[in-house]
């Protein structure tokens, strides 16, 4: 597995962040989560007052297509038709090894997710109201190349990754979801014309049965793969090309003289094995993911789940994007994100911290970002990882310490 930061450094942000074994709790009575995250000798940002940062409304329309260059990385990139995919990821928890001591959290060990070192994007947001979460890999670039040819584990579906689907006007991979009245996965694609579209591979049916298979070793339902690149192909020719939506890409971050260093950022949502930590590695320019103490690493394959070739994924810019949410008919596994309208974003880039807001104007517009002048923020080259994270959740960063 490849390790981009020391082992030292690691655990000198852990302490001074006081995030694995922190003993003091706070219960949210309201939304049943139980905060577990030490907030000392950090930054709290949690029910932050809306900001209202003021910005140019001419800034939501698209920014230009740049040949040769990614529309959601900024990295170079061959031709080939724009279609990206999502797919569905389970989180769940297991039980590993970290220093002779048992750890147990969210997707670490056998239940780590596999090619997810091929998105673009990824994306946490709410599973159930108690803090578990769903993941979402978002694929594109490396379509060029053929890859995927396997992504998962491959779980369920809730409205607010629907809305996510509308965004991007790509594919959307998942296994089902809800069934209920006012709360129907299926209903709620048909109802946003997107089944129609060809890009809705629901592998809760037979219809794609020759793409997926349930992996051997791993336990039902936490072994379903899917090959990304042969359902895209699937899609009628007349919806293959997505409209793009740019973001803005720079080589060099801006954002250094008056923003606060940010070394670590640290993400309870609610429950204890969700807690997940970015820690900067400054000579890669990265952000790292961490569950816990353990790092998040995906497998190479399906095939090839071995901890050597596994990956840490790492991130060029991390998004924690306020969003509140419902529970239809107050029940607390079924979350409706509300991902249109505006709200504060809390954004990371090259090891600094910038106090921003997001904007969504409709269910088929993309989210734009802005930093604290108002302005569409500027990402720096690579990937980028965004949190749908409820404003009452506890965020925390710090710097090195």
């Amino acid at each position: 597995m490849k390790k981009l930061i020391s082992v030292l450094l690691v655990m000198a942000l852990l302490l001074t962040s006081g995030l694995a074994l922190a003993a003091d709790e706070k219960s949210d009575p309201d939304k049943g989560a139980k905060y577990t995250m030490s907030t000392k000798d950090v930054v709290v940002l949690q029910n932050v007052e809306d900001r209202k940062i003021a910005y140019d409304k001419s800034q939501l329309s698209d920014n230009p297509v740049i040949e040769g260059e990614s529309t959601t990385t900024g990295l170079p990139l061959d031709e080939g038709w724009y279609y990206p995919v999502l797919v569905q990821i389970s989180n769940p928890e297991d039980t590993v090894k970290v220093d002779g001591k048992k750890v147990t959290a969210a997707g670490v060990g056998t239940r780590a997710p596999w090619s997810g070192q091929y998105a673009d994007i990824v994306y946490e947001g709410i599973l159930y109201r108690e803090g578990q979460t769903r993941i979402t890999f978002l694929f594109s670039d490396s379509f060029v190349d053929g890859q995927p040819t396997s992504a998962g584990p491959v779980r369920s579906a809730r409205i607010g990754h629907a809305l996510l689907r509308e965004e991007w006007q790509g594919g959307i991979v998942f296994m089902g979801g809800p069934r209920v009245k006012g709360n129907n996965i299926v209903e709620t694609f048909e109802e946003l014309g997107a089944i129609e579209k060809g890009g809705v591979f629901n592998l809760d049916t037979n219809k794609y049965n020759d793409y997926w298979y349930r992996v051997e070793g791993l336990k039902n339902p936490e072994n379903v793969t899917i090959n990304p690149v042969a359902v895209r192909e699937t899609v009628p020719e007349e919806w293959r090309n997505a409209t793009p939506h740019p973001f803005l890409f720079v080589d060099y971050s801006p954002y250094t003289e008056g923003y606060e260093m940010a070394y670590s950022i640290n993400l309870d949502w609610g429950h204890k094995r969700y807690i997940s930590h970015f820690y900067y590695d400054e000579t890669n320019n990265l952000y790292l993911r961490y569950s816990d103490v353990v790092p998040y690493i995906s497998f190479d394959s399906a095939e090839d789940r071995s901890e050597e070739n596994a990956e840490q994924l790492s991130f060029s810019n991390v998004i924690i994007q306020r969003v509140p949410y419902e529970y239809v008919n107050n029940n607390k596994t079924m979350p409706k994100m509300l991902a249109v309208g505006e709200g504060n974003a809390d954004i990371f880039i090259g090891g600094r911290y910038i106090p921003g807001y997001w904007v969504r104007e409709s269910e088929t517009s993309p989210t734009v970002f802005f930093d604290d002048k108002g302005n569409e923020i500027q990402l720096t080259r690579g990937k980028t990882f965004i949190a749908h994270f409820p404003p009452e959740r506890l965020l925390t960063y710090g710097g090195a310490n």
